[in-house]
């Protein structure tokens, strides 16, 4: 039986303040990472009115310096960011706004938009904002991910929260988009220390079936995060009011501090076997155990040599770990392209965006939930690959459905709908999947490599959508593909098993168990059992 199994037991009331102080984590990750729906959302604008022009109301303005019938070749998109020379009327030709742009601000009413005037040609600048932040969620899954490794979970979370929180609000208050641009990358650096720690350090303190129930509950408040996002935002309707009461809602995360342990499988694997044991023997009477059952599990197992200080690179020592490696990686980047795929289409659905938002993150809840059940049922990689397969179809089915044949094209939204769900199902697996596929000292570092690639495949999302340009059935296409593709190349990596490996040795010792044994039998509980050095 697993040390801390044996000494706290599955899940006790220890584990449960842990696990719903990890989960919380989810609510800032989320209104980070998705917060750029109410940054920089979609905003008409026109030339702004001179003085001289004031008494003639908006409409007028605009039909004002519209261009003269057909006589020019300029389309409604360009006349916003031109205009007749009001000055001199008889001139046919267009001329660039002359006194800058005004938006409209009847349903958001500041955003970087309007703010930094991300119009006329400035446009992209709104994607290298979003790529920005993914860029450096991508720098914090690695570097947050090795430094947990090497200088424990705790002290990794607690610089990450704090962090994540002061860039935030540095941000809400930028002047310049420049240094926008920069803040918002060092907030997305620890917001991805963030989520890799805490979802490693949830996973690492249950055991049997709460391995699988606890890490794929957790992923429940992003979707509620999101909702209260859109929530909030309606209320607070100024881009830096919303920012800096995200930040300052983080901060107040600092209080774990004094909330949560270190992991003491960390503490173990590492060789701090007597910090473990203190904080074994408090989790135990927290539990209603005998704390004193503690130092006799202790000293039953011998042990363990402290291996080599944790690197990405360390993920790749063995050919069973690059086989592990490798193929997560592919995974989550096709994950990437996949999820961020959805979820523009999801976006299209509906004029409120406020409403849209909110129902987009509380879709995901049911499938999350029916997660846990399947998992049970079938195991972690079946689950993962049958669950794309299902993705897969719900993009062929928007795919063969033409626009507009329904009312409010009612089949192609049920589709992205069910396929959101899928989503939400296959993707909390692959991250408990992931987790269980690396030893406790390189988790995080094997986590925060793999999924780093995720953010690959969400920079690369929006090229592959832009290609409706060529052919409006080709980014379905593209999708629909990998995801297939992805359904098939989950399928060389081994089941895992809710025992977790410590060490590498017990990676190569786990090979040895044959997939099929673990479904036949109880693929939850099978032993691995790692022989000593002198065996």
């Amino acid at each position: 039986m697993d040390l801390l199994e044996k000494t706290v037991g599955d899940f006790g009331k220890w584990q449960l303040r842990i696990s719903i102080c990890m989960a919380l984590l989810k609510f800032p990750i989320a209104w980070f990472q998705l917060g750029i729906v109410f940054l920089a959302p979609p905003t008409d604008h026109w030339c702004r009115q001179p003085e001289d022009f004031k008494l003639l109301t908006v409409e007028d303005w605009i039909e004002h310096i519209r261009p003269y019938g057909n006589e020019t070749n300029y389309d409604d998109t360009k006349v916003k960011c031109l205009m007749r020379n009001v000055e001199l009327p008889h001139v046919r030709e267009l001329m660039p706004c002359k006194w800058g742009y005004d938006y409209d601000k009847s349903v958001i009413h500041s955003s970087i938009i309007t703010e930094f005037n991300l119009v006329c040609g400035k446009e992209s600048l709104v994607d290298v904002t979003q790529m920005t932040l993914m860029l450096g969620v991508l720098f914090g899954n690695i570097i947050f991910g090795v430094m947990a490794d090497r200088i424990g979970r705790k002290k990794t979370l607690i610089a990450s929260i704090i962090m994540q929180s002061a860039c935030g609000m540095l941000s809400a208050w930028s002047p310049w988009l420049e240094l926008f641009l920069v803040l918002r990358f060092l907030m997305a650096v620890a917001n991805g220390g963030t989520m890799v720690t805490s979802f490693v350090m949830c996973m690492e303190v249950v055991g049997g079936i709460w391995r699988i129930i606890v890490p794929i509950l957790y992923q429940i408040p992003f979707g509620i995060g999101n909702t209260l996002m859109a929530g909030l935002a309606y209320y607070l309707r100024d881009w830096r009011e919303l920012q800096l009461a995200l930040s300052v809602f983080s901060g107040f995360f600092i209080v774990y501090i004094w909330l949560i342990p270190e992991s003491p499988r960390w503490l173990i694997a590492t060789g701090k076997r007597k910090e473990a044991a203190v904080i074994l023997e408090k989790a135990a009477k927290h539990n209603g155990m005998d704390e004193r059952e503690v130092k006799k599990a202790f000293l039953a197992v011998p042990e363990t040599k402290q291996e080599e200080r944790a690197k990405f690179s360390s993920v790749l020592k063995t050919p069973n770990l690059r086989k592990r490696t490798l193929l997560l990686c592919v995974n989550w980047l096709i994950c990437g392209v996949t999820f961020y795929g959805f979820t523009q289409y999801l976006g299209q659905i509906g004029s409120n965006i406020y409403f849209t938002v909110a129902v987009g993150g509380l879709i995901t809840i049911p499938g999350t939930m029916m997660c846990v059940f399947i998992i049970k049922r079938y195991g972690r990689k079946w689950t993962i690959a049958s669950s794309y397969f299902f993705i897969s179809l719900c993009f062929l089915g928007i795919l063969l459905i033409p626009t507009g044949r329904f009312v409010h094209d009612w089949p192609r939204i049920s589709f992205a709908g069910l396929g959101i769900i899928g989503l939400s199902i296959a993707t909390p697996a692959l991250y408990l999947f992931t987790g269980e596929l690396f030893p406790t000292v390189l988790r995080n570092a094997g986590v925060g490599g793999t999924v780093m690639w995720m953010r690959l495949g969400s920079m690369a999302s929006p090229f592959v959508i832009s290609l409706k340009t060529y052919s409006a059935h080709l980014p379905l296409i593209i999708l629909a593909s990998l995801t297939l593709l992805q359904s098939i190349l989950i399928l060389p990596l081994p089941e895992s098993s809710a025992l977790l490996p410590d060490t590498v040795k017990d990676i190569e010792m786990s090979e040895i168990v044959n997939n099929n044994d673990i479904l036949n039998g109880n693929y939850l509980s099978v032993p691995i059992k790692v022989p000593e050095e002198d065996e």
